[in-house]
């Protein structure tokens, strides 16, 4: 069975157990095969897998439960969380003082149009008492994104805390005073980025969702033992990217949001606060666009 699959942004060490999983052979052992299609965020990985541009993909849970809630139908699953801890933040250069949301009201931001943290930063002020509207945001390619905040042109830029830090040093900003204000570390930590599919696809071949389970886990494991994997991976498909870059990337994300903890089942708690938050910030976005209820959704849509 031939599987597409949609990656949250290029072949970098953020999603480089993903591509470790094929060249390991792990799709092969089940009968699969799986080609890459790069992508440019993880919000946007529910619209490529239902305009039919990718059977499965590294998505954001948020996105799928809106679309849910958007049109009322539940044709994409999403299968294993991949962050422990959300990268949801606003990127900024310290002058020594750290960031707080007080200082966002009448400031002007900027990133990515889609941009997941872009998505959820109104309903974070929201819960911290803040006016979810009350900053300018400019919505700009990641090129230009960099370069805003590097010349501290805006306050901060919506983004991931790994994309960003990365992206700046690839393009040769310096990013010695960069620091981030986390959502989770401000009352809203969701599941973000997780292995999402279409159920149309999992329905064509019986058992596929759990081999994509047992693929998924194997493979992020397999880097948080060694990162050279991961490494080995994205330079096959980008020979230009610098080694070292995708390694500082690749064990950030690991130790930071995957395995904060240490090794850890990758399953979703559906009972949990991080799940109700996931959901609050689909049912927020989404208002009175809404066709169908929250209720029940999360167990209709993830499976462990």
């Amino acid at each position: 069975m031939e599987l597409r699959f949609k990656l949250n942004y290029l072949f970098q060490g953020q999603n480089s157990p993903f591509l470790h999983a094929v060249d390991a052979g792990y799709f092969g052992d089940h009968g699969l095969s799986c080609t890459f299609v790069e992508g440019f965020s993880s919000s946007l990985v529910t619209r490529a897998l239902v305009d039919g541009e990718a059977d499965i993909g590294f998505g954001d849970v948020s996105s799928v439960f809106e679309r849910a809630l958007r049109t009322g139908e539940t044709d994409i699953s999403c299968l294993v969380p991949i962050y422990e801890h959300t990268p949801c933040c606003l990127g900024y250069l310290s002058d020594g003082k750290r960031l707080t949301l007080a200082d966002v009201p009448g400031s002007t931001l900027c990133g990515p149009n889609g941009d997941t943290s872009a998505r959820l930063l109104p309903l974070l002020l929201k819960r911290n008492g803040y006016a979810p509207d009350s900053y300018t945001y400019l919505g700009v390619q990641p090129e230009e994104r960099d370069r805003m905040v590097a010349s501290r042109s805006v306050l901060a830029a919506t983004c991931f805390d790994a994309t960003l830090k990365f992206a700046m040093q690839m393009r040769g900003h310096d990013t010695t005073a960069l620091d981030f204000l986390y959502f989770a570390d401000n009352g809203l930590d969701i599941y973000s980025g997780a292995l999402v599919a279409l159920n149309s696809v999992l329905e064509h071949e019986p058992g596929l969702a759990g081999k994509l389970h047992a693929i998924t886990r194997q493979a992020w494991h397999d880097c948080l033992a060694n990162p050279q994997f991961g490494v080995d991976a994205v330079i096959r498909r980008s020979p230009d990217m610098d080694p070292e870059i995708v390694r500082n990337q690749l064990t950030w994300i690991l130790g930071r949001q995957v395995f904060p903890g240490g090794a850890q089942p990758m399953e979703f708690d559906l009972n949990g606060a991080k799940m109700a938050d996931t959901l609050e910030c689909a049912t927020f976005s989404v208002g009175a666009e809404a066709k169908r209820s929250p209720e029940g959704l999360p167990a209709e849509i993830c499976r462990n």
